[in-house]
């Protein structure tokens, strides 16, 4: 198993470069750069991050075909890959169709949502593979229908934390054909529990939460908890008072949220399940503390 930690580029890109430079010392085995339309520019800070280490796999998305085209997106990463070498991963997927919005960028549905996805990944990966720069390739998805095109990439990284949705995912991908699978979510692993981190945890999970499918939210029971809030993102894009809408059981559905002592047993749940990469996303990045508590168990987490 093998474990990444997500970076939060809201912050400037020397906090970046540094929490990258203890993760790559600490053993982490990759760091992840999200991109999206509030934030920098992940390749950039990814080149910054590079840079500053010298063997931790760089991994970069979510990246949207919606907001970058694939050959923005292949050259970008050819170009990452002739500076820097071959330390490069990309994980494509819609993006959060909130933000997106706010951009003027409507996303598509349905099965014009999937080809356009499946069609992306096949012109990234023709163009890298002209460069020959053969990097990997990830979708990121949680639904049923974009889960289905999984089995077209060389792995999935699902933002689930609990084993039961995670099994359910994995049984929706065509494992038959040697996809990894990996979770990527919000998390926040402790030895003392700081309540104001925790409380940093609520807005990541519930926009997952929130942007999940109807079919999902159905299948675990969510459907009904999220309904008003739901409704209230549609009419009133005010954060506080979406977030006092979502139940705290339901943002544990997506989270990681738990002492550092319970990390192996959860983590042996997810090897079982045929889960081979972990990314614990933000506020676990929150600090250079809270990324030393979790990098200092990584040699005994390797165990599991």
């Amino acid at each position: 198993m093998t474990f990444g930690l997500g970076l939060n580029v809201h912050e400037s890109v020397g906090d970046v470069a540094r929490k990258s430079i203890v993760a790559e010392a600490l053993g982490f085995d990759y760091v992840w750069i999200s991109d999206s339309p509030s934030q920098l520019y992940g390749p950039i800070v990814g080149a910054v991050v590079a840079a500053k280490t010298s063997k931790i796999k760089i991994g970069l998305g979510v990246m949207s075909p919606f907001l970058h085209s694939p050959k923005q997106i292949g050259a970008t990463l050819n170009t990452l890959v002739d500076a820097y070498g071959p330390r490069f991963e990309l994980c494509i997927g819609p993006g959060d169709r909130m933000q997106l919005e706010h951009v003027g960028i409507h996303l598509i549905r349905g099965e014009k949502l999937t080809s356009k996805m499946a069609a992306a990944r096949k012109e990234i990966a023709s163009l890298l593979k002209k460069a020959d720069c053969l990097e990997k390739i990830w979708l990121g998805a949680q639904g049923p229908m974009m889960l289905k095109i999984a089995k077209t990439f060389d792995g999935v990284l699902i933002n689930f934390s609990k084993p039961e949705m995670i099994e359910w995912a994995i049984r929706e991908v065509d494992v038959a054909r040697n996809t990894e699978i990996g979770v990527y979510v919000t998390s926040y692993a402790y030895s003392t529990l700081n309540p104001n981190i925790r409380k940093l945890a609520k807005v990541p999970a519930a926009v997952v939460a929130l942007g999940a499918s109807d079919s999902v939210l159905k299948r675990f029971g969510l459907y009904s908890k999220l309904r008003n809030a739901r409704k209230l993102a549609e009419v009133a894009p005010n954060l506080e008072k979406i977030l006092n809408q979502v139940p705290g059981e339901v943002m544990d559905e997506f989270s990681i949220s738990m002492r550092i002592s319970q990390l192996p047993t959860y983590l042996t749940q997810l090897k079982r399940l045929g889960v081979s990469h972990v990314v614990f996303g933000y506020p676990q990045n929150s600090s250079l503390q809270t990324v030393k508590e979790l990098g200092r168990t990584i040699r005994k987490l390797r165990e599991i």
